[in-house]
């Protein structure tokens, strides 16, 4: 009966959720300024204008990376003849970009300039200005009008301690600012030498830049408008898979010292892994836990996910499964999932939530659920900063407060946000997200109906959802089952690589060195048509990970050992042609399986 009960206030709140989205469309729509409903309109061209999207997306990738003006000329020549002018385009756009395509190749320092300035000034509303003037500037606009901001310093890519060091600073100095609340941070951009097979080793030089982060929280105070002052507050962001065990558990070890029980701090989980059920729920207990010995509220900001795209090259590239969903049905049932186990006020006192999403339908859900649950001061609202403006003041009117995530970066370092724009661009036109309809949504169209359809059929498969990874792989498990050979007629597949981001695998190898570094050395023989010899002399094989130490010892071949080893060759390769291609493949895949059994001491 309760079960039936249940299901009966979910219906029940999901219906008026609907109601709640169709409410908040209207009031958007309504305050819209013209200058959004022209960017609308223009957005929605673009949707329409598929050549258009992709020239669009193909200059942020690849034209406007360089800082040589002589390459953006070369780049944008080519894209243009290679996709034409975009249709969507003002014509007075059309024509600048014709000619600037002509005019760069000649005169690329005079031409290239103000074309990458406008884009810049055309992103300045999604990407902010890093310059002390312009930031400031925009913080305190922001401030007025009663919205916070989540302000996530951009720039390089992190490939060596130097930069993660710049970069770590950089996030120092933006919480030294007296207007600065909130930073977001991935681990990825603090620590360079990230390495899951050494995976105490990473969580230990991980923690040590997040204690320097959380003190620096910790000393610098903040100022709310309304008088209360706490400490600057430090959300962890996610990006790849691989990130998620090493980002939860240094997260956890620091916040669980003495010296950090009081921080308040934050994290994000991705609703498109399957993992992020579980993992959301193993940091409730944890979190509840922590509060009972007297520590702070930590937040979990809950997303659907933006990296799809390269989580599927990632899994094409070892031949794993994917890790998020399959479907986008599955991610918008587990979304709703979590909201609705963090909006419970058994879970909610200890993790505060950001409800992070620019679709209505399930931020009108976060409404409902944050109102029936009566846990309004712990449920938060997140948008991105720049994106469909006139429904976040919406949501911030519903909501009485907004939480805008804000990148930032200088212009010197512009070329570094160009990934972050294709991401948004490519993700926020892909056919199946709500931003992709939002320029021209009104309620009761045909889009409206489609997105209220898609967000009510997401509670009829939630039931039934699984939250188990859908990467499963153990080493260990394979080392002790037969080996499987595949059909002579099968398809080639590569073997899989062995997955680190699995704590199974991380466990297996784990053993694998403990028990390398306790045996003595190996003395390897030469072998010769299936006989063993020690040959003449030998050699010493070396770990480059203990220098000085002699691993293994070889035997070396002689004159006569490289004589008897061609013999046996030339002796066996007739009875090698007069196998067929399935003996062979056969006798190869025998191999293979051979190989996977051995693979601790083969590694």
């Amino acid at each position: 009966m309760r079960a039936t009960d249940d299901l009966a206030i979910v219906e029940r709140l999901a219906h008026r959720a609907v109601e709640l989205a169709e409410a908040l469309l209207r009031e958007a729509r309504a305050q819209q300024t013209a200058d959004e409903h022209a960017q609308a309109k223009k957005l929605a061209r673009m949707m329409a204008d598929p050549h258009g999207k992709e020239l669009t997306i193909a200059l942020a990738d690849q034209a406007f990376r360089s800082h040589r003006p002589e390459r953006i000329a070369d780049q944008l020549a080519y894209l243009l003849e290679r996709y034409g002018v975009p249709q969507y385009m003002d014509w007075w756009e059309r024509v600048a970009l014709l000619l600037g395509g002509a005019m760069a190749h000649y005169l690329p320092s005079l031409v290239v300039p103000p074309i990458v300035a406008r884009l810049r000034h055309e992103t300045q509303n999604v990407i902010l200005p890093g310059e002390e003037e312009d930031l400031r500037r925009y913080i305190e606009e922001r401030r007025r009008a009663g919205v916070r901001l989540n302000l996530n310093q951009l720039g390089e890519a992190i490939l060596g301690e130097k930069e993660a060091a710049r970069r770590l600073e950089a996030y120092l100095t933006l919480l030294a600012r007296d207007d600065v609340e909130y930073i977001s941070v991935k681990v990825s951009s603090v620590y360079s030498q990230i390495d899951l097979v050494a995976f105490r080793a990473t969580v230990a030089q991980v923690a040590e830049r997040l204690r320097t982060l959380y003190r620096a929280a910790g000393r610098h105070r903040y100022r709310h408008q309304d008088g209360r002052i706490t400490p600057k507050f430090i959300n962890l962001d996610m990006e790849e898979y691989r990130d998620l065990d090493l980002t939860v558990t240094a997260f956890r070890e620091v916040l669980d010292e003495p010296e950090f029980l009081p921080l308040s701090a934050g994290i994000v989980l991705q609703a498109y892994l399957p993992d992020s059920h579980r993992v959301q729920r193993a940091l409730t207990e944890w979190a509840l836990a922590r509060r009972a010995r007297g520590g702070a509220p930590i937040k979990l900001r809950i997303v659907k996910g933006a990296n799809l795209a390269m989580e599927r090259i990632e899994a094409a590239v070892h031949d794993w499964p994917q890790a998020p969903y399959e479907t986008k049905i599955e991610v918008d049932a587990n979304y709703k999932r979590m909201l609705q186990y963090g909006c419970r006020p058994e879970h909610a006192d200890a993790v505060h939530l950001g409800i992070a999403s620019h679709n209505l339908f399930d931020v009108a859900y976060g409404l409902v659920l944050r109102e029936a649950h009566h846990v309004e001061p712990w449920v938060e609202f997140e948008m991105l900063e720049g994106m469909a403006n006139h429904q976040a003041r919406a949501v911030h009117a519903r909501a009485g407060g907004l939480l805008l995530y804000a990148p930032v970066v200088r212009a010197e370092d512009f070329h570094s946000a160009i990934a972050y724009l294709v991401r948004r661009l490519d993700e926020n036109t892909a056919p199946e997200n709500f931003l992709r309809h939002v320029f021209d949504l009104e309620p009761g169209s045909p889009a409206f109906l489609v997105e209220r359809d898609r967000f009510l059929a997401a509670f009829g498969i939630e039931a039934r959802l699984s939250d188990a990874p859908r990467r499963f792989q153990d080493r260990r498990a394979e080392a002790g089952a037969p080996p499987v050979l595949r059909p002579l007629h099968a398809v080639f597949e590569n073997e899989p690589d062995t997955d680190w981001t699995l704590a199974a695998n991380r466990a297996w190898i784990d053993d694998v060195v403990r028990r390398w570094r306790e045996r003595s050395h190996d003395r390897i023989p030469l072998q010769i048509g299936g006989e063993l010899r020690t040959g003449p002399s030998q050699g010493d094989g070396h770990d480059p990970s203990r220098p000085g130490r002699v691993a293994y010892r070889y035997a070396l071949g002689g004159p006569a050992d490289v004589d008897r080893a061609l013999t046996v060759a030339r002796a066996a390769q007739p009875a090698w042609a007069a196998l067929s291609i399935a003996e062979r493949g056969a006798r190869l895949e025998a191999c293979a399986a051979e190989l996977g059994l051995l693979r601790p001491d083969a590694a």
